[in-house]
């Protein structure tokens, strides 16, 4: 089993810090049943310590996106701050996250989920 550690959270946290402000594109985050993101991500095979760290994991990564990061630095940032996490595993988790909390940047980037 893969082990998300979610050193992204902090990383990205000082990254995107701004008084007052969520994180971009996660308007809709109200709306979430986080439980089933956490069994999506059980279900692909993705485990971790601390399933609201990787909730807050995934809510970020949706802020990196609409800040205009690109997929490849998406993947580039979840595998450096989860050297455990593969290539494909972190590119599930982008995808997952991207499903449950910005599916927005799905429409945006021409996917379809």
């Amino acid at each position: 089993m893969q082990r998300l550690l979610i050193p992204l959270v902090v990383t990205a946290a000082v990254i995107l810090a701004a008084p007052a402000h969520a994180y971009p594109g996660t308007a809709e985050v109200e709306e979430v049943d986080n439980a089933e993101f956490v069994a999506s991500l059980h279900q692909v095979g993705i485990s971790f310590a601390d399933p609201d760290k990787a909730v807050e994991a995934a809510r970020v990564l949706c802020g990196l996106a609409a800040n205009g990061e690109t997929g490849l630095e998406l993947l580039t940032d979840i595998t450096d701050a989860n050297p455990d996490l593969s290539i494909p595993d972190a590119a599930r988790f982008a995808a997952i996250s991207a499903k449950w909390y910005c599916p927005q940047q799905l429409q945006r980037s021409g996917g379809s989920k």
